[in-house]
């Protein structure tokens, strides 16, 4: 229940937008209604059903199924649009147009093309950007710690299954890391210890020495700083990155995405640490 709780209020940002999509949708579906219920009008009960029912069938799409979660705003966006144009252009029955059914295919192909598509970043202008996050987790500060700030030295009992390699460049101060990207890739980073204070504070830059021009990030830094509660610790992530679109970063801000990477690191952590 905890980590439903968790991937939930990770999809609070996307559950907005698709909340306010889905009503439109139901308002301008039935926009030409002149009819009253209780004093309100049709188009607006129409609107609270779409709400309710759509957003909760998107809701149990993206808890049961996260790889295809971002298919959930496509789609929510292209509902109002589709009802619109049903309003507008419906049939002598009050059926939807096949032509307008078509588009709304498209729409929503087109929408989730463009906004999930990286291939659009390369048109797009790209500045550094700085990214904050927060996470909780039931381990102390002290037996979180290890598993948040692998070296060379630790990384064979604390690192993550992506950990492929890690060596000392110089001892204690910047390391060599290799991690695997996707099912076949691998990335190479040469990362650098700025601030390492026990149980509090770490921070390190990180630089990827093959990085083409086109590549979506080259160079960084992360930093977390920890503090104890009375159920564990808390934390305060901030990631900072040399080129992040718009669109990067428009779909990492809705998904909440360094959230997520926060969770899934203390969540192996506390699987490792109770194991």
């Amino acid at each position: 229940m905890r980590w439903f709780m968790k991937r939930l209020y990770r999809e609070r940002r996307r559950l907005t937008i698709v909340a306010a999509a889905t009503f439109l949708g139901g308002y301008f579906a039935f926009f030409n209604s002149t009819s009253v219920f209780l004093g309100i009008p049709f188009p607006i009960i129409a609107g609270l059903a779409f709400m309710v029912g759509l957003t909760t069938a998107l809701v149990i799409l993206v808890v049961l199924f996260p790889k295809i979660r971002h298919s959930a705003e496509s789609v929510a966006l292209s509902i109002p649009v589709l009802s619109l144009m049903g309003a507008f252009s419906s049939d002598v029955d009050g059926g939807l147009p096949t032509s307008t059914s078509v588009f709304g295919i498209l729409l929503c192909y087109l929408i989730f093309t463009v906004y999930g598509g990286a291939w659009l970043d390369r048109y797009l202008p790209c500045r550094p950007r700085r990214l904050r996050s927060c996470a909780t987790s039931k381990l102390p500060p002290e037996e979180l710690w290890p598993y948040l700030t692998v070296t060379p030295d630790t990384f064979l009992d604390y690192g993550s299954k992506d950990t492929l390699s890690m060596e000392w460049i110089d001892p204690d101060v910047s390391y060599r890391e290799i991690e695997r990207s996707g099912e076949l890739a691998k990335i190479e980073e040469i990362n650098t210890i700025e601030v390492n204070e026990p149980h509090h504070r770490y921070r390190f830059t990180f630089e990827v020495p093959d990085a083409t021009e086109t590549a979506p990030v080259s160079q960084g830094s992360y930093e977390f700083r920890m503090t104890q509660n009375g159920h564990g610790t808390t934390l305060g992530i901030v990631r900072e990155f040399d080129r992040v679109s718009i669109r990067a970063q428009l779909l990492i801000w809705i998904d909440d995405a360094m959230g997520r990477l926060d969770d899934q690191k203390i969540r192996d952590a506390e699987t490792a640490h109770r194991d």
